[in-house]
């Protein structure tokens, strides 16, 4: 999988998006308190940051914002073409918002984002991610069979491969998230794919916004991990 197809959030303006005040229809993250991470076994495959990306939506009353952060390093452990682990780190320094607009607004938010009000980047510089447990997909995805949807409903997981839980360190704070994702595996790659909400406050990412002008609590994160032998 080419990095260009992993890019999914830039079109949301063209689709509808903008009168959207809530948080994307997509997945919900089912979040609990950390869970114990076992030794996996299999193949590690080490993720390729060049070939990874995270994008993410935020919504507040009067409209949303969007943009990106870095993978910067990470593995999957591979046993009989199935993922048995594995972890990645996210870089917070790298956060940039994308929107539509002149730079300075942008870069104006995007100092708001890394200060103590949101991520405090200073003292968490990164994120992780490490997985839990990795079972079959067995359920349904509303409109799945739709040709359409990976155009239409950008922000949801066509025909998701399985079910994967783990615990997501933000701000220094660890949950355990547990979402669907396509993952397709071959003798020498993994590709993954995962869209889904989480609920900010779960990591203590507390900032209401303007009283006239409310940031809503799901966030919208949509993660494509490239990794190789």
């Amino acid at each position: 999988m080419k990095k260009q197809n992993l890019i999914y959030l830039a079109a949301f303006a063209m689709l509808g998006f903008t009168a959207c005040t809530d948080a994307p229809e997509s997945d919900e993250a089912k979040t609990s308190e950390a869970k114990e991470v076992t030794t996996a076994e299999g193949a590690a495959y080490k993720v390729d940051p060049a070939g990874s990306k995270i994008e993410w939506i935020g919504t507040k009353v009067t409209g949303f914002h969007h943009g990106e952060l870095s993978v910067k390093s990470g593995e999957l452990d591979v046993k009989d073409t199935a993922i048995t682990g594995g972890s990645f780190i996210i870089d917070m320094t790298s956060l940039k918002v994308v929107d539509k607009g002149d730079t300075a607004t942008n870069n104006k938010l995007q100092g708001h984002l890394v200060s103590p009000d949101f991520f405090d980047v200073a003292k968490n510089p990164e994120a992780k991610f490490e997985i839990t447990s990795v079972k079959p997909f067995t359920g349904s995805v509303t409109d799945s069979a739709d040709v359409r949807q990976e155009g239409i409903s950008q922000y949801k997981v066509a025909n998701p491969t399985h079910l994967i839980s783990g615990n997501l360190t933000l701000k220094g704070v660890t949950k355990n998230v547990e979402f669907p994702a396509k993952v397709t595996i071959s003798g020498t790659g993994v590709d993954a794919i995962a869209k889904f909400n989480i609920d900010r406050k779960q990591w203590n990412i507390v900032y209401p916004g303007k009283p006239n002008d409310l940031i809503r609590d799901n966030v919208h994160l949509g993660i494509a991990l490239k990794a190789t032998k």
